[in-house]
């Protein structure tokens, strides 16, 4: 069973993350993946969606795709969470370390998968709408834009968002008649169970 917990933005949903797992958190553990941070300037959110995760009682361990130990930590957490940034940049690192696959073999499995915005994002047929939203320069080596293709919809995060409101705008315009596209505020849960 895929289970699937994708938002905006995490500080302001992950209250309810333990009704969507249906069981106490309390020493879960947690794959952290920050890389989609790694392209931007203001990354408050990684360090808020980190401390609001360990305040459920999780114990959050940061994971660099490239360390050698990626496969053994990913392996032996209860959960998995892509944090937000660049959508490009995201799946072009993912792709090339070879988590991707890891990634979706623990999803298939029914490991609980967090996403927020960007992490949300990849798990669409294809992220190249988000264009509007992300710079598409940060990902160069992305041969296409084919996503992680777990869901048949095509997340849009950050509706009624002040900063990105207007991306919002100009993605629902061109693509609402071509894709699924599924926008959510960053108060509201994308919940996948199936």
């Amino acid at each position: 069973m895929k289970q699937l917990f994708l938002v905006s933005s995490f500080a302001d949903t992950y209250e309810q993350l333990p009704a969507f797992v249906g069981s106490d958190l309390t020493g879960q553990r947690v794959a952290f993946i920050n890389t989609a941070s790694l392209t931007e300037e203001r990354i408050s959110y990684v360090d808020k969606a980190f401390i609001a995760l360990e305040s459920l009682g999780l114990v959050v361990t940061l994971v660099d795709i490239y360390a050698d130990d990626v496969t053994a930590i990913v392996d032996s957490s209860d959960m998995i969470y892509v944090a937000g940034g660049n959508t490009f940049y995201l799946l072009q690192e993912l792709q090339k370390s070879g988590v991707d696959h890891l990634i979706k073999s623990h999803i298939d499995q029914g490991k609980v998968y967090i996403g927020e915005s960007a992490g949300s994002i990849i798990m669409s047929p294809n992220i190249h709408y988000i264009k509007e939203m992300d710079d598409i320069n940060e990902g160069p080596d992305l041969v296409d834009y084919t996503g992680f293709h777990v869901i048949s919809q095509s997340p849009l995060p950050h509706v009624g968002n002040k900063y990105l409101q207007e991306a919002v705008d100009v993605i629902l315009d061109k693509y609402q008649d071509s894709l699924d596209l599924h926008p959510f505020t960053d108060e509201e849960v994308f919940l996948i169970k199936e």
